[in-house]
């Protein structure tokens, strides 16, 4: 065999083999999806009554009677703040809370915990009582509020006493 009939054979595969590649590779073309979300801000504060909190017997001594939960709830994750006000002691100015009559001058100091804190009001407004630098878990976190006063001395004129707590949770 001579070379240059070599030579074409040799070049003859070489074309061969590249034409088949060619042809066996299929055209190709891709695509994609993004998936993608926002979730906004999550901030809550729920509170809930316990019937001991509207049926209290005045004229006793009582000591860290639950009178309601609170729930909170953030998604922040640099945390919250959650404060409380009582009603009668802004009305007053005054760092006691009270129960107070409608119909007379009369009220009746009393003290709360809240989560077993004790709460101590400033001119009517009570301090951070929670203070979190994180997110709560899902479900939240649920809080005692109980209540202690001292009604055996008192000598209330008949009538109703009542106080409005009220907690607000703040983003950090």
């Amino acid at each position: 065999m001579n070379m240059s009939r070599l030579k074409r054979i040799f070049v003859g595969l070489i074309i061969g083999l590249v034409l088949a590649a060619g042809l066996s590779a299929a055209p190709s073309a891709t695509g994609s999806i993004t998936l993608s979300g926002t979730q906004g801000n999550i901030l809550s504060i729920t509170a809930v009554t316990a019937g001991a909190a509207t049926t209290l017997a005045l004229t006793t001594a009582v000591s860290n009677l639950v009178i309601g939960t609170v729930t909170e709830l953030s998604n922040d994750t640099a945390g919250y703040k959650v404060t409380i006000s009582s009603a009668n002691a802004l009305a007053k100015l005054s760092n006691t809370a009270s129960l107070t009559s409608t119909t007379t001058p009369d009220f009746l100091p009393y003290t709360i915990e809240y989560g077993g804190t004790a709460v101590t009001f400033a001119s009517g407004v009570g301090p951070v009582i929670t203070s979190a630098s994180t997110k709560t878990p899902l479900a939240g976190i649920v809080r005692n509020i109980t209540v202690s006063f001292d009604g055996t001395a008192a000598n209330l004129s008949s009538g109703f006493y009542s106080d409005t707590l009220t907690f607000t949770i703040i983003a950090n």
